[in-house]
């Protein structure tokens, strides 16, 4: 979705003919052309080159250029391509909410200067597009209805198919599947009006996705041929594969299998043509399915061995899941039951690797976790007061026996109500006990509950959106481009993975678990902060005198603690020149230090002080490092003076 977004931004509006397209003749343009309203184009196409290069910190000098000329020959519409342009630049970061900013301030430009309705048009879908990238589908519904209201109204041709999908892809999310097809068919419909060939293809197999969820084979098998042959009109051969493979998946279903061979062959083929590794994957365990649901065994086996060896190449922990499961459940069928255990095992590793069902599976268990508690606290609760008042009930009878003896118990009978007092006493304080700790566990999960919305929440929302790109206009992602958002996600993934995992041990602190420790060679946790911290650019991150320093300490809590304060260096640094981050260790010490441009104490109050709140104005980092340092044991201290930058020491018992 996001290069399909970054394209048409780019190309909308450019005056066929007039303006061209790559960079060499863009070149010749903008140094021979006079400096109109098409030169401004010829800029924003320039600079629109350099962000699918990647080359963004050229692209502001060329936004300075396009807002300079704007002025002097007065064509507003420059304005809106100027603020467009910074949106797009923040986009291809990986910067949806700040993108968002100038895309909303894009759209009050159009409002202000009364620009056209194309590109008033063409805002509503980006914000849109955005709005879904980051997970908001509430409103990425309400702008997808907002623009198809305002070009159905005004009779925009050509149409945008993007809002009828979006309504489409909700309505499938919540298996509302009638209604998904009617939106899914208009957007298929409008680009059967625009005649294009592989924007109806990627329709069609969406819509065959749709009756394949519902185990409709036939209309799936339908849409998946169709899609298949305007892919193939529009030589779209990325997607040919995708349909090929999606098509002989409900040929398996409907025990069609030599055309499901066959499809799965011919995908084999564009694959090599097309040089590419990964479709493989899919296409050979695809086929070890097939196989193995004809209990081909030996066939089976191989295709399977096969997609396993690409993932290992591919080194994503989703496509190892899936081949190591299916191996698993192949081995079991053959009888041979310990190959099917080691697959099961490396299933399982590859299974927690996986950030998202990491995240949701995790969130989920703490949540019942939490409300089990909450119950339990509860029940303890009501038996202390039915014990107590099974204890009144009790005495009172005992009284009213006493009372009809007479008089002469009333020595003993005044006995009996002082140990009544002491009884109701004690079972006063259990209950206050009990209330207590149920209070306590209610704001744990408060607390919890208010980090996992605000650290999980945007970085998903980034992922999410990156899946759906190359789901839905792969093809228009160059190897380079393709290389480069997939390392910057596996980056983000495993960064949100790493954030879950201090998120957890920061949750099994408040729940009173124990630190693990044991001898920790201080060498391995400077090259695990090395190998978490490789993606870093903008700082260089030196390591000093690990040597054969070890501590008796908990390796996980240690290693949370440091990537904390280093990444808390590293962002410090945004904007720094020469930026540095340093890690020395000497005897039982350990300092992070940046040159970055420091801070003053109140900045480091959550590190000192408990019953500073957490939440997002505190930072969830200090907190950890606070938490995490005393249940290790471990003395944290600060020195930051502004302009000179900040060291955090550790100093271990």
């Amino acid at each position: 979705m996001r290069y399909w977004l970054l394209v048409f931004l780019s190309s909308f509006g450019l005056l066929s003919g007039q303006v061209p397209k790559t960079a060499d003749s863009l070149k010749v343009y903008l140094a021979t052309k006079p400096q109109d309203s098409n030169y401004v184009q010829a800029l924003n196409e320039m600079a629109f080159l350099k962000v699918q290069e990647g080359k963004y910190d050229e692209v502001p000098k060329i936004i300075a250029q396009i807002e300079t000329l704007t002025k002097k020959i007065k064509w507003n519409s420059g304005y809106y391509k100027a603020m467009n342009m910074r949106g797009i630049v923040e986009y291809s970061q990986q910067k949806p909410e700040k993108a968002m900013v100038y895309f909303l301030e894009a759209e009050k430009l159009i409002v202000k200067y009364k620009l056209p309705d194309k590109l008033y048009q063409n805002s509503l879908n980006n914000i849109m597009i955005i709005y879904n990238d980051m997970g908001n589908r509430e409103k990425a519904t309400e702008y997808a209805k907002k623009l198809i209201d305002f070009q159905e109204k005004k009779k925009l041709s050509p149409m945008k198919s993007a809002p009828y999908s979006q309504f489409g892809a909700n309505l499938k999310f919540y298996k509302k599947y009638d209604e998904a097809l009617v939106y899914f068919n208009k957007a298929l419909a409008i680009e059967k009006e625009l005649n294009s060939d592989w924007g109806i293809a990627i329709y069609e197999n969406d819509i065959g996705n749709l009756y394949d969820d519902q185990e409709k084979y036939p209309e799936a098998m339908a849409h998946f041929k169709n899609g298949l042959a305007h892919a193939e009109k529009s030589s779209y051969k990325l997607l040919q594969t995708d349909l090929l493979i999606n098509l002989a998946r409900v040929q398996r279903f409907s025990s069609q299998f030599n055309a499901a061979e066959k499809n799965l062959f011919k995908a084999e083929k564009i694959c090599h043509e097309l040089e590419v590794t990964e479709p493989f994957k899919v296409l050979y365990q695809s086929l070890g399915s097939l196989y193995q649901q004809q209990k081909r065994y030996l066939e089976a086996e191989r295709y399977f061995l096969k997609s396993l060896a690409i993932a290992k190449e591919m080194e994503k922990p989703e496509p190892l899941f899936t081949i190591n499961h299916q191996l698993s459940e192949l081995m079991q069928e053959m009888g041979k039951y310990k190959e099917a255990y080691q697959y099961l095992t490396a299933s399982n590793v590859a299974r927690d690797e996986i950030y998202k069902l990491e995240t949701a599976q995790t969130t989920e268990d703490l949540l019942r976790k939490y409300e089990a508690e909450k119950k339990e606290q509860r029940i303890k609760s009501l038996a202390a007061k039915n014990k107590i008042s099974a204890l009144e009930v009790k005495d009172a009878t005992r009284q009213k026996w006493f009372l009809i003896v007479g008089l002469g118990f009333l020595v003993v009978v005044a006995l009996l109500i002082f140990r009544q007092s002491r009884i109701q006493k004690k079972n006063n304080e259990l209950l206050q006990n009990l209330n207590t700790e149920l209070d306590q566990a209610n704001k744990v999960k408060a607390r919890f509950l208010g980090i996992l919305n605000h650290d999980l929440k945007s970085p998903l929302s980034n992922l999410i959106g990156f899946l759906h790109l190359q789901r839905e206009d792969p093809e228009l992602l160059d190897n380079r481009t393709r290389r480069e958002m997939q390392d910057k996600t596996i980056a983000s993934a495993e960064d949100l993975l790493e954030s879950m995992e201090d998120l957890l041990l920061w949750s099994k602190g408040e729940m009173d678990f124990t630190p693990q420790t044991k001898p920790v060679k201080l060498a391995w946790v400077f090259d695990d902060l090395q190998k978490h911290f490789s993606h870093v650019g903008h700082a260089k991150i030196t390591f000093e005198n690990p040597g054969n320093i070890q501590w008796q300490t908990d390796e996980h809590y240690l290693k949370t603690i440091l990537r904390n304060l280093t990444a808390n260096a590293v962002n410090a640094l945004n904007g720094t020149e020469n930026a540095q981050v340093t890690i020395k260790a000497d005897g039982k010490t350990l300092k992070v230090s940046d040159n970055g441009p420091g801070a003053d104490d109140a900045a480091f109050k959550a590190l000192y002080d408990p019953n500073e709140t957490l939440g997002i104005g505190t930072g969830l980092g200090l907190h950890i490092i606070r938490d995490m340092a005393a249940a290790i044991g471990c003395e944290v201290s600060v020195r930051s003076e502004k302009g000179v930058g900040t060291t955090f020491t550790l100093t271990f018992p």
